[in-house]
């Protein structure tokens, strides 16, 4: 039963080496199939590693290349913003320079004002003071110049009037007049007539003056022979008409008006007059108008 068994189970040397050598081939062809499908696992492998490692490389290249593009930002970020804060710093330096200078300035202004307001104050106080003088020198000088005519004759514009108490003919006051160094009235203005009228002691008389045509009928002139136009505006109206010989003139009121001018009468009669004569050298009346307050 062992032999049979034996027989059964244990192979025949042909057997043997057949099966050794199948065993070896199969086992060098699984080995070999083991080792090529290995070797394609590594080289697929390496190729996805390979590919992995080119993508990460370039993903870390982009990295850098970002950061330091971002870092260059920066960079210039920074310094622009220290260039602008510079020259931020550097104006700000020069408002307050000049913000210095214009408080200066107006500190000096001020000053200046506050002087210049102390002066123009002493100024006024002195002006005020001068004008004070000035009228009481004025008076003094008015007074004087008064005084320049003799007693009761009047000033006006460097000339002096005597109006008279006593009536007379025209003849005697002619030479009244002269005895005085002067001359019966010689109207020469307006103004010189204005004054005569505010002058006149009695504004409803008639007062000789030194016009006469004794020389001519109707040849108007004055004592000192300068001739008057009998359409001169100083007449009164209707005048001269030489009624009953009037060869002598007046100056007067017009009857019942308010007009006062000249008027042609008989020499004979007798009238109030007026003598005129140059006042000395000195201060005249038109004088103290212009320059007196």
């Amino acid at each position: 039963m062992k032999n049979v068994r034996n027989s059964r189970t244990a192979p025949s040397g042909d057997d043997s080496e057949l099966t050794y050598s199948e065993l070896n081939f199969a086992a060098a062809s699984q080995n070999s199939t083991i080792h090529t499908s290995d070797q394609r696992q590594q080289e697929t492998a390496g190729g996805t590693n390979s590919k992995k490692s080119r993508c990460l490389g370039l993903v870390a290249l982009l990295i850098i290349i970002s950061l330091f593009a971002i870092i260059i930002g920066l960079t210039v970020y920074v310094l622009q913003l220290t260039q602008d804060f510079s020259e931020a710093k550097k104006e700000q330096r020069t408002l307050r320079e000049r913000g210095d200078w214009l408080n200066a300035s107006l500190a000096n202004s001020v000053r200046n004002l506050t002087e210049m307001s102390g002066r123009f104050q002493n100024i006024s106080e002195t002006l005020s003071q001068s004008r004070q003088k000035a009228i009481s020198l004025c008076a003094t000088l008015r007074n004087m110049s008064d005084s320049l005519c003799p007693s009761g004759w009047k000033l006006h514009n460097h000339s002096c009037y005597r109006f008279s108490i006593a009536t007379e003919n025209w003849d005697t006051a002619k030479r009244e007049c002269e005895s005085l160094n002067s001359h019966l009235l010689i109207i020469n203005t307006d103004q010189e007539q204005n004054f005569v009228i505010q002058s006149m002691p009695e504004k409803n008389q008639q007062y000789l003056i030194g016009l006469t045509d004794r020389e001519r009928e109707g040849n108007w002139e004055w004592v000192d022979g300068t001739p008057v136009s009998q359409s001169d505006s100083h007449w009164l109206n209707n005048q001269p008409d030489n009624a009953n010989n009037e060869d002598c003139g007046t100056f007067s009121k017009e009857y019942r008006g308010r007009t006062f001018g000249f008027n042609d009468v008989r020499c004979n009669r007798v009238f109030h007059f007026i003598c005129e004569k140059p006042a000395p050298s000195g201060i005249g009346a038109a004088d103290f108008e212009k320059y007196c307050p």
